[in-house]
């Protein structure tokens, strides 16, 4: 049926008494109606029925009908079927409570009261809330608001549902772990660094990470504890307790801090390695090889290098390094001794840049110990050792330096280059037959002397200075004037000042004397074949054998070269 304006819809309602309709409200307050059929079969929808009761005197807002019992009686009036049957009647609001699938949440709807139902009240509301098992969390507001009569009376004014939520459960929280928290900022990735210039170079990656003794390393945060909940049904939710880690001192390079056991600290110095369970010292920096991979090293400590360093990689530490294969056109720089299980091999260079004193060149093997060089063999390559430079097998045309001596055990040779020790080189071969130029150099004494010379300068500016404060002092002496305690204080200090000095000279120079003095005992000590080509240098003297000479051993006497 087409929709109809409220007037076609009020011309085209039939009256009751034309339907045959009677209504009467029981005393119960249910609407009855009685249906006797008129004859005249006249047509009504269920949307006339409203105005069919209002024409009866009956409000269908006061009395609310079933739908489905008017579906009955408008089947009945079509039928032509008289009845009588209860129509509808007072319906009293209605509540549903629902609960979220965790229980942590609970809310209501809330169906309007009818006609002359009930509106929702307190015992109404609390009673759905425990059958629903709603015990905790809950809303007082909301509770109030839902039975609030301002709230009733709009729900029947509209006359549909509200929904609200009327409790909350609690969470539960669990407790945070134990943790470390590292202490040192700089233990981060090694990367390329950009120089000033804004270029990158791949192979500078910066230092290794290093610590002094009685650094801070790692801090222990101590677990927390964790914190019950419930839900809205009052069932409670357990909160789980952080986990424990204790910090210990897993070996003697690190340490618990006095009085504070949630704090390490390093025992000794080195590279610090942090790790789950806390951390510790490497005192020695392990690595496969030196190259692309690690970039340059620089490191305070010492270094065990497994492979190769290769062509154009830096390695400075100021402990040792040991090298297990060898050492190409690389820069090696260690405050201790420096070990080459392979050898040392440089790229092949002229004599004048043999004799150059240029160390930059990162394609050349420089190679400068503290104490001692230990190497297979040395070719091409540039070597200073603070003590002593031992090589198995050959040093070929390369510029070699020792504190002390350089040996080279069995049939170990020295062929071409520049090989300077200060009291001893002990080789069974020098030079070659082809004649190569080979100088063997000892007992130099060309520093010595000239920090001689400079300290005898010295002290003979001391002793001038000591006779113009004499000289000062005598002229006060001599005028007998009184003076003050200031300028007496300064005299006295300049005294000492000069004692001091003059000392420290003299000391210097005792030394420097006695180190001269050894290079009388400096010698070249040949053990099998001395070649033509062969140069030997002591102190101010020189000798070149023009043939070659068996084992012999070359020493200084009265400032000449001779040998025995």
């Amino acid at each position: 049926m087409d929709s109809l304006s409220d007037e076609e819809l009020l011309l085209s309602t039939p009256t009751p008494e034309e339907l045959g309709l009677s209504f009467r409200e029981e005393p119960s307050g249910d609407f009855w109606v009685a249906y006797e059929p008129s004859g005249l079969a006249l047509p009504l929808e269920a949307d006339q029925f409203p105005l069919v009761m209002l024409l009866a005197g009956y409000s269908i807002k006061e009395h609310p009908v079933d739908s489905a019992n008017l579906a009955i009686l408008l089947d009945s009036i079509r039928r032509g079927q008289g009845l009588d049957m209860r129509l509808g009647g007072p319906i009293d609001a209605r509540i549903e409570v629902y609960t979220s699938v965790n229980q942590m949440l609970a809310g209501v709807i809330v169906y309007p009261a009818q006609g002359k139902g009930k509106n929702l009240n307190r015992e109404m509301l609390n009673t759905a809330l425990k059958q629903a098992k709603v015990v905790r969390g809950l809303l007082d507001e909301s509770l109030a608001e839902l039975t609030d009569p301002a709230t009733q009376k709009k729900l029947r004014e509209s006359g549909d549902p509200i929904c609200m939520l009327v409790a909350y459960g609690e969470s539960a929280y669990n407790g945070q772990d134990a943790w470390l928290e590292t202490l040192l900022n700089e233990i981060a990735d090694r990367r390329p660094l950009m120089d000033d210039d804004g270029h990158i170079d791949f192979l500078e990656l910066g230092d290794f990470p290093h610590v002094n003794a009685d650094q801070a390393l790692v801090r222990r945060h101590p677990p927390t504890n964790g914190k019950s909940g419930w839900t809205v049904t009052g069932k409670t939710i357990n909160g789980r307790n952080g986990k424990d880690l204790s910090l210990k001192a897993s070996n003697d390079t690190v340490k618990l801090a006095p009085g504070d056991n949630d704090l390490l600290l390093s025992a000794v110095a080195g590279m610090p390695v942090v790790h789950e369970k806390g951390a510790h010292i490497e005192q020695i920096l392990k690595v496969e090889e030196v190259g692309l991979k690690t970039g340059h090293i620089r490191f305070d400590g010492s270094v065990h290098i497994k492979g190769n360093v290769n062509p154009g990689m830096k390695v400075e530490v100021s402990g040792d390094v040991k090298v297990g294969g060898i050492v190409e056109a690389a820069y090696i720089k260690a405050g201790g001794m420096i070990e080459v299980g392979g050898g040392i091999i440089g790229r092949k260079r002229s004599e004048q840049e043999i004799k150059s004193d240029d160390k930059t060149k990162v394609d050349d093997a420089y190679i400068e110990a503290g104490s001692i060089v230990k190497a297979r063999f040395i070719q091409e390559a540039r070597v200073i050792a603070g003590q002593e430079v031992v090589v198995q097998k050959q040093i070929m045309h390369s510029k070699v330096k020792a504190g002390i001596k350089v040996h080279l055990p069995g049939r170990g040779a020295i062929i071409g280059g520049i090989t300077e020790a200060k009291q001893l080189i002990d080789i069974a071969v020098s030079g070659a037959p082809a004649n190569v130029t080979t100088q063997l150099l000892v007992g130099n004494t060309a520093e010595l002397r000239s920090k001689i010379t400079s300290i005898n300068n010295q002290l003979k500016q001391l002793e001038i200075q000591k006779q113009q404060l004499m000289d000062l002092v005598a002229k006060i002496k001599q005028a007998r004037k009184a003076i003050t305690e200031e300028k007496k204080q300064q005299i006295l200090t300049a005294r000492d000042t000069l004692k001091t000095k003059e000392d420290a000279a003299y000391d210097e120079l005792k030394s420097l004397e006695e180190q001269l003095a050894e290079v009388q005992t400096a010698r070249v000590q040949i053990r099998k074949t001395c070649h033509p080509g062969t140069q030997i240098d002591i102190d101010l003297g020189n000798f070149s054998p023009r043939n070659d000479l068996g084992k012999v051993t070359f020493f200084l006497r009265d400032g000449e070269v001779n040998m025995r």
